[in-house]
């Protein structure tokens, strides 16, 4: 008998869990939006392409080494060679070079490559939003905003953040409540195609005390033979006070800070998009590595219960898998 496992989520920890127990359980995927990949997600609008989640991932977990081995052997993950610079306000403060022995990975020809790969050979149902969970005779459905019903699981297996988790988790399961107390933050990824090539003493910057955070040249990492296109990320701080400001204002503001910042006018940039992030690190840590209901049969990881790293939502995930039982 092969006992059928709902996964909800399709980003690393969702389709990394699916990879490693597709040997002993039936999978199926199921994703809100149009494509794999979570917060290691990529924005294409020709010639620009920007990956405007997770930036770069180290990898420290020898079981998170193994399971990508392939995928370095097979240029999918490359090391990005770059200078950082680092700022502190709008002074800068140092510029350093990163090579290939410090391990900083993407993937190629973008981030999202990774998850693609990963999730090639999985039944992945996109543009489905799960609105509830439900469990009838010993098995779960799952009704999604369209009102269609999936089933019958033996196992549901939440992906998601933990504020988003809640809303398809029982008040009665035993980990309600401590997942309840987790808050997470956010931001907004500026995405700017600029016609000319900017000559910066950098290839990425990180800015401390400023409403800017994170500035990247995504088109200095590996195989990324795309026009210039630059990826700022606001902090924080500047998210959490205007997550309800209108989206032109934010690119406006995110616009003329960068600006300063570099000495360069980039109000005249080609292309300007802004993306919003609303969960991407936890304010408080989790207790747990990942949670779960042996009797009811649910479970929730992902990055968020450790350290929001990439490496995180693999390592949520495996020890996840390893105590699943049929």
């Amino acid at each position: 008998m092969t006992y059928k496992v709902a996964i909800i989520g399709a980003g690393l920890s969702g389709v990394s869990l699916a990879c490693l127990i597709k040997n002993e359980f039936e999978v199926e995927i199921f994703e809100k939006s149009r494509g794999v990949g979570g917060r290691m997600s990529t924005r294409t609008n020709l010639p620009y392409i920007f990956d405007h989640g997770a930036q770069y991932f180290k990898i420290n977990n020898k079981h998170f080494l193994d399971f990508t081995s392939k995928l370095i052997d097979e240029n999918i993950i490359q090391p990005w060679v770059y200078k950082q610079a680092y700022f502190e306000g709008k002074n800068l403060i140092k510029l350093k070079k990163f090579s290939k022995t410090d391990r900083h990975y993407v993937g190629v020809p973008n981030m999202d490559s990774i998850v693609k790969y990963l999730s090639k050979d999985f039944d992945i149902r996109l543009d489905t939003n799960i609105l509830k969970v439900e469990k009838k005779h010993k098995k779960w459905n799952l009704i999604d905003n369209k009102n269609t019903i999936y089933g019958k699981y033996d196992w549901v297996i939440l992906t998601l953040p933990a504020e988003q988790s809640l809303l398809l988790l029982s008040k009665n399961l035993p980990f309600y409540n401590t997942i309840k107390k987790i808050k997470m933050r956010g931001c907004f990824s500026l995405m700017l195609g600029i016609t000319e090539q900017l000559k910066l003493d950098f290839d990425a910057a990180s800015v401390k005390n400023y409403d800017v955070a994170w500035i990247a040249v995504n088109n200095s990492k590996p195989a990324r033979n795309s026009g210039f296109s630059l990826l700022i990320n606001s902090s924080y701080e500047y998210a959490e006070k205007n997550m309800v400001t209108p989206k032109n204002q934010v690119t406006d503001n995110l616009l003329k800070k960068t600006s300063k910042l570099i000495n360069r006018n980039l109000t005249h940039s080609t292309l300007k998009l802004l993306h919003q992030w609303k969960f991407v690190e936890s304010f408080n840590k989790s207790k747990e590595d990942y949670y779960i209901d042996q009797i009811q049969k649910i479970a929730v990881c992902g990055d968020w219960c450790i350290n929001s790293r990439v490496e995180d939502a693999f390592i949520s995930a495996n020890k996840l898998s390893k105590v699943m039982k049929y």
